[in-house]
């Protein structure tokens, strides 16, 4: 009786064990597949971004199409900035999103018939479709490919866009920092407004992202160190004047600009799009979302996440740093981010102690694409700023 009593006991603790080993790979799996959406989300890549092109930017002006910039074949074709499209191969009434549509759709080589006005006069383009990366050629800017070293010795590549030959002197320059999940493209869209503005842009993949270095993020605290680089690699450009220089961001990329403007004397301006205020809040909320318990997920996550990525998530709190910045703050973020709620935009505005102005975007996600108001929020604020 003895010895079936010991196996049965012995089966038990196997069965106990078997079962505790179960759970362990489970835990450590739901680890790391949490933390490779946090550390190492999917890495988009200039390399990768061919795509059909005609060199046009368009905007929506009520209930019209508007042409905000043409560069390339649209240029050639005969279409300039101002012109109203009324017309799109056999469509009478254009938009925005048509156009987009109509060119993602056709092979290289092929045209897009284009109608516009001109005032009182009519124009036709027969533009001529190309398969292109994306570039700042897309808008007619002129650009240099660029790579410089972060602190770490780690090569960042992107983009240097000089201020236009007629601003004259050395010219005011600004930094980009990109979302989580992007890459140098995410400030694109208004690169052509801040270039006819007269000032000089790099905007550069940052650490593990795009066609950089490194494999890892850390949500804006190591990036911090990126955008420094940044501005060491402005401030040695003949044409820029190292003493106005700027930081703008966007979602991870604005925590990062909050961090390094905190530090950093040389930032005579921010301009933030959608930070959170702190990390372990924004984890907690992602977590519970997902329909887990965040108490027990939240703290083994931060862990695992750090030892990854080097660095101490639970320390990461952009709204006790936003107290040091001491340049002025523009803050834009959507009232209806889902990401990264309002509120942590209100929060940061309380918590500023230099001059900071909070716009609210009605009726914008964390990702929706930003008005044409936006552009000249940002540009009044950088002449404001950078004024002589």
């Amino acid at each position: 009786m003895a010895r079936v009593r010991d196996r049965i006991a012995f089966t038990r603790i196997d069965r106990w064990l078997g079962f505790a080993g179960v759970l362990a790979a489970a835990v450590v799996a739901l680890l790391l597949w949490l933390s490779q959406a946090m550390i190492a989300p999917p890495r988009p890549r200039i390399e990768g971004s061919e795509r059909p092109t005609i060199g046009l930017t368009v905007r929506s002006a009520g209930d019209r199409v508007v042409v905000a910039r043409a560069a390339g074949a649209s240029r050639t074709s005969g279409l300039r900035a101002g012109d109203r499209i009324v017309g799109i191969d056999d469509i009478d009434t254009p938009t925005a999103a048509g156009l987009e549509e109509r060119v993602r759709s056709r092979p290289d080589g092929t045209f897009v018939r284009i109608r516009a006005r001109r005032g009182e006069d009519g124009v036709l383009a027969e533009v001529p479709v190309s398969i292109k990366k994306v570039s700042p050629e897309d808008q007619g800017l002129p650009y240099e490919d660029v790579a410089f070293r972060n602190a770490d010795g780690l090569v960042l590549r992107g983009w240097f866009i000089p201020a236009p030959s007629s601003a004259g002197g050395n010219a005011p320059a600004i930094v980009y920092g990109h979302g989580n999940a992007t890459d140098r493209r995410h400030w694109l869209p208004i690169a052509g407004a801040v270039h006819d503005a007269g000032f000089a842009q790099l905007l550069f993949d940052f650490t593990g992202r795009g066609e950089s270095d490194g494999e890892v993020i850390t949500l804006g605290f190591h990036e911090a160190r990126d955008l420094r680089a940044g501005l060491d690699f402005l401030a040695a450009r003949p044409e820029v004047d190292p003493l106005r220089l700027a930081l703008a961001g966007r979602s991870m990329g604005a925590v990062a600009a909050i961090y390094e403007a905190a530090d950093d004397a040389r930032v005579k301006a921010v301009v933030l799009d959608s930070p959170y205020a702190d990390l372990p809040a924004l984890l907690g909320r992602a977590i519970h979302e997902r329909h887990l318990p965040a108490f027990l997920v939240r703290p083994l996550l931060m862990r695992f996440a750090g030892w990854r990525a080097n660095y101490d998530p639970s320390s990461v709190r952009p709204v006790e740093v936003i107290r040091r910045v001491r340049a002025p703050i523009l803050l834009l973020h959507g009232e209806a981010d889902t990401v990264i709620p309002f509120d942590d935009a209100k929060a940061l505005e309380r918590a500023a102690t230099g001059p900071l102005l909070l716009v609210p975007l009605p009726g914008l996600d964390h990702n929706t694409p930003r008005p044409p108001e936006y552009d000249a929020r940002i540009l009044a604020f950088l002449a404001r700023s950078l004024a002589r």
